[in-house]
């Protein structure tokens, strides 16, 4: 006989809504590939009949931006995160300051925006501007080819949140808490994932 808490919870067995450019992906305990394993995935793009783009928004690197673009100078060290496995010649970044300070940017809800000239953040950073909790940059994306995301929910690997959420869940410098923090938003109804370690053989 099937346990229905088991299967809803760790197996994630309930249909997942359809995700939106926006949505957060939210990666099961299970998975346990370096750049996924507790991931939380902010999608840009969602799956139009030729694909879909994300980036993970917290998994670090070990890098700053100085070791990325030395030529920019700034008067703090600033983290880059590993956006996902392809493209890693490729530097993106998330923010909170919108098409006033970066324009072109794409508006991905709840105030978080994605990209935009890079000539406006490029004068900001050289201006000494904040950046702590309203820029993240990021190396590399996570990409899936047509309908390859659909197959991934039918499977159950992602939980996809649709919903508000405060801005800084995305945006904190700190990522240890970030999946746990995603993993709250659906309330009770996950809040066993919380408990589960990540080596299994550990609990």
């Amino acid at each position: 006989m099937n346990d229905p808490m088991r299967s809803d919870i760790f197996s994630l067995n309930d249909r997942q809504p359809t995700p939106k450019r926006g949505s957060l992906l939210i990666a099961k305990p299970s998975v346990d590939d370096y750049v996924f394993e507790r991931s939380v995935i902010m999608l840009v793009d969602p799956d139009e009949g030729d694909g879909a783009m994300g980036v993970v928004t917290n998994r670090l690197t070990g890098l700053t931006l100085a070791d990325v673009l030395p030529e920019i100078e700034t008067p703090e060290e600033i983290p880059v995160y590993l956006g996902g496995p392809v493209g890693h010649s490729m530097l993106f970044f998330l923010h909170t300051l919108g098409p006033q300070a970066f324009p072109e940017c794409e508006d991905l809800g709840n105030g978080v925006y994605f990209g935009g000239k890079f000539e406006a953040v490029k004068a900001y950073l050289e201006l000494g501007e904040p950046t702590e909790g309203k820029i993240k940059f990021i190396v590399g994306y996570s990409g899936w080819g047509a309908n390859q995301l659909a197959d991934e929910l039918e499977r159950h690997d992602w939980a996809v949140w649709n919903g508000d959420i405060d801005h800084s869940l995305l945006m904190d410098t700190d990522d240890s808490g970030a999946w746990k923090r995603a993993v709250q938003l659906f309330g009770d109804r996950y809040r066993l994932w919380l408990t589960i370690p990540h080596d299994p053989s550990n609990n």
